[in-house]
């Protein structure tokens, strides 16, 4: 029914942290590696869990989520993202409340930061609001409602996010980004049949640290590149420049001292 699929990339600390999460789930789900960082640790950790190990010769992030995904043949599906940590009870929520025609379930989620769980604060408060249509249901199919969740930006946290394979059809994530590669393929797949499923529970916690893929990207100004060209493919040129400007007053939370 589920597989977790992890991307390694090259030498994690938290890996085996991620894991254990997966192993301890109350419902068991096939759980394989792929990397296009292959290293001798990747390799060992394979070995040691008894794991298999696919290696994805074409890397970049969508190349790497895309081949990911492609190793599951399971009709769920889910890229644990190696830093992160999933709580018992994710794979049984999952296969609880999405439907036969649902193209994506996500779930809550806190963040780590320094191994502890991170307070609440203004980002977490907007991206929760954006998700105000599931207030009634889990499940929502209109294609206007699921475009209103990311019109003033993405509130789905892509390591949440468990994909029904058998119902995306020749999906994948477009090369041509690098951080916001989420937010579109979510704002494409709202225009296909099928529902979103929202599970309003924190079943997971996302890892924010100096090394982790958003915060070098964050670095490297290719966060705003592409956020602003996400608001102009869906507002336009002018309107898309003044979101641009408000959603980075919450780039600080993905900023960390060693970032400075």
């Amino acid at each position: 029914m589920h597989t977790f699929v992890i991307p390694v990339y090259k030498q994690s600390p938290y890996l085996e942290q991620c894991i254990q999460s997966l192993l301890n789930q109350t419902i068991k789900s096939t759980i394989i590696l792929t990397t296009s960082t292959p290293t001798d640790f990747s390799k060992q950790v394979a070995e040691k869990y008894g794991f298999a190990c696919f290696v994805n010769d074409n890397g970049g992030i969508a190349n790497d989520w895309n081949f990911a995904l492609s190793k599951a043949s399971t009709q769920w599906a889910t890229i644990a993202h190696q830093d992160d940590i999933y709580e018992p009870d994710f794979t049984n929520e999952l296969l609880k409340s999405a439907n036969s025609d649902t193209l994506i379930a996500f779930t809550d989620y806190e963040d780590l930061v320094d191994g502890k769980t991170r307070k609440s604060n203004l980002n977490s408060f907007v991206k929760k609001a954006l998700l105000f249509p599931f207030v009634l249901k889990k499940n929502i199919r209109s294609t206007s409602l699921k475009k209103s969740i990311l019109i003033f930006g993405d509130p789905i946290c892509c390591p949440s996010v468990s994909f029904n394979l058998d119902a995306l059809g020749n999906f994948r994530f477009s090369p041509e980004f690098a951080v916001a590669l989420d937010w579109y393929a979510w704002y494409q797949l709202a225009k296909k049949h099928g529902s979103f499923c929202f599970i309003n529970q924190k079943l997971m916690k996302h890892r924010i640290h100096a090394e982790s893929e958003t915060t070098l990207k964050l670095s490297e100004g290719k966060r705003r590149q592409e956020e602003l060209q996400m608001f102009k493919l869906i507002w336009g040129d002018k309107i898309a420049r003044v979101f641009s400007w408000i959603y980075t007053l919450g780039y600080a939370d993905n900023k960390l001292k060693a970032d400075l």
